[in-house]
């Protein structure tokens, strides 16, 4: 435990804003990966040393990243809620670390898919985790709103990633391989240095009976001046002890009933989680970031140095847009960025489609013409996308879990994501090959699936994690249990608050009850 810290004195906002930097860093490191490994595929360097590996080997290469993170995923849901949120966070950058360093040394394949693993294995576990900590240290009013920035931040780890792609496109030395994967180092340092300083999430030392300490953190996250028997501070805390009895998810009983219907609704709002994070990887985001280059080489005919350059337009695009939903979620909602992004990437993608199904021979005049209609619909794509997706869905799946079982809820969702992302992944480069338009095709028709299927999802907007609960509780069951809770801890206080007074005290009031309740009828006092 940290005795000295600097930040002790800094409250409200600004402290909100240094988790806000903490959670981002760590985004930073996965949209740097998202976008870094397209070009160190493509390097002279990695094509020779690891003898120009064919698209199935490279599409296994990259993919494996994403096994490595269902594991971390996974292992979340074993042990995130026993260490807690930020010790989770700490974990995952060590283990990142060791995963870029082993990446990025590699000269034999076997190093390198081990190094993806591991990789992958430690961002699995932030990816898992961040969200959680940012939504559960924030206030409703502005939950969106820093949530937002820490994954408007994702957009700049890609950006970085391709222009430093792009930077060492001219170099054949082993440097434009090494130098991009031992980058990641920085992020999860970043993350590291700051994590022990800030708050753990008070929902979760609720969830521990950790009273007091989640008081002092209420406090700590407040404006100046507050103090532990503050009406807001004393309700808040009743109302994460009220849910955290609500859900019952102690011990090993939580895996079952994190799938069950109950008071809360759990098994819906898991299904509802693990949805959105499959719908984000099907909306096929990762086929256009991974292989960008690889996707304009092949099918445009333009050259390594200039593929790169593009793809880099592509993240300023993405970084761009995701900077809407920072003004804009918290009083318009994530129901309709999702949906409305979901139409207009099904729109996208048909249109790539039938561009690609009709390209002219390469090198024509008109084959450019196409090439560059393909790509300004691809920087549509990314627009939509950053505005309606990259942020509202990673929001949408951490707000909706059950407060008790996010942890648990949120583990499984990201499985759900990390292997479609591999699938995607993985299959990308073999479906560009075999099926050329037609892969886009099929991705269209998954987005255009999405519009209709996320009307039947709930809307999380300005509502605190605890108005969840109490608004499936309320929808789906009348409120019955929450009554009979909040009627049962009712007199438990009142019990402890008898119990807490001073023994001539509580006999004195046992007297003057039982003498108002006989006085002026003695047969009652005789029944009695």
């Amino acid at each position: 435990m940290i005795t000295w810290n600097p930040i002790r004195n800094v409250r409200g906002m600004p402290l909100q804003m240094l988790i806000t930097a903490a959670c981002s860093s760590g985004f930073l490191l996965f949209g740097f990966d998202q976008g870094i490994f397209s070009g160190v595929i493509v390097s002279p360097y990695f094509i020779k040393v690891f003898n120009n590996p064919d698209s199935d080997l490279l599409g296994t290469v990259s993919a494996l990243y994403d096994i490595g993170a269902a594991f971390g995923a996974i292992s979340c849901m074993i042990v995130g809620n026993y260490l807690g949120r930020k010790r989770v966070i700490l974990v995952g950058c060590v283990i990142g670390a060791v995963g870029a360093i082993l990446q990025g040394s590699s000269k034999h394949m076997a190093q390198l898919l081990v190094g993806r693993i591991i990789g992958g294995f430690g961002i699995g576990q932030l990816t898992s985790t961040i969200g959680i900590w940012q939504a559960e240290t924030s206030e409703a009013h502005n939950r969106g709103m820093l949530m937002s920035i820490e994954l408007a931040l994702c957009a700049i780890g890609l950006l970085l990633a391709q222009w430093i792609n792009y930077g060492f496109g001219t170099n054949d030395g082993a440097v434009a391989y090494e130098f991009p994967l031992y980058f990641q180092v920085v992020f999860l340092f970043m993350t590291a240095c700051l994590v022990p300083f800030l708050p753990e999430s008070p929902r979760w030392l609720v969830g521990r009976g950790k009273m007091d300490d989640a008081a002092d953190i209420l406090v700590w996250l407040s404006k100046e001046g507050a103090k532990k028997d503050d009406d807001h501070i004393v309700v808040a805390l009743k109302e994460m002890e009220e849910i955290a009895l609500l859900e019952d998810m102690s011990g090993w009983v939580w895996f079952k009933t994190l799938f069950k219907g109950g008071p809360t609704q759990n098994g819906r709002r898991v299904a509802m989680s693990c949805a959105i994070n499959m719908f984000q990887q099907l909306s096929g985001v990762n086929s256009v970031t991974y292989y960008v280059p690889t996707l304009l080489i092949t099918f445009i005919g333009v050259s390594r140095s200039d593929s790169l350059w593009i793809a880099g337009l592509t993240s300023v695009v993405s970084l761009t847009f995701s900077l809407v939903p920072i003004f804009t979620i918290d009083r318009w909602g994530r129901l309709p960025f999702l949906i409305s992004g979901a139409a207009v990437q099904a729109v996208c993608f048909f249109v790539v489609a039938g561009l690609y199904a009709n390209l002219p021979e390469t090198g024509t005049s008109e084959a450019k013409s196409y090439g560059i209609a393909i790509v300004s619909f691809i920087f549509i794509y990314f627009a939509a996308f950053s505005t309606c997706w990259l942020g509202p869905s990673w929001m949408y799946s951490a707000e909706i879990l059950p407060v008790q079982g996010r942890t648990h809820g949120m583990g499984l969702a990201n499985i759900f994501y990390w292997m479609f992302n591999f699938l995607i992944v993985m299959i990308s480069p073999t479906a560009l090959k075999n099926i050329s338009w037609r892969y886009y095709v099929i991705l269209g028709v998954f987005n255009a699936c999405f519009v209709p299927s996320l009307f039947f999802f709930t809307e999380t907007k300005g509502k605190t994690l605890e108005q969840l609960d109490l608004y499936f509780a309320e929808r789906y069951h009348g409120g019955r249990e929450l009554h009979d809770l909040e009627a049962a801890m009712q007199m438990r206080d009142a019990d402890a608050a008898v119990a807490e007074k001073p023994l001539a005290l509580q006999l004195e009031n046992m007297s003057g009850e039982k003498a108002e309740g006989t006085s002026g009828n003695p047969s009652a006092e005789i029944s009695s």
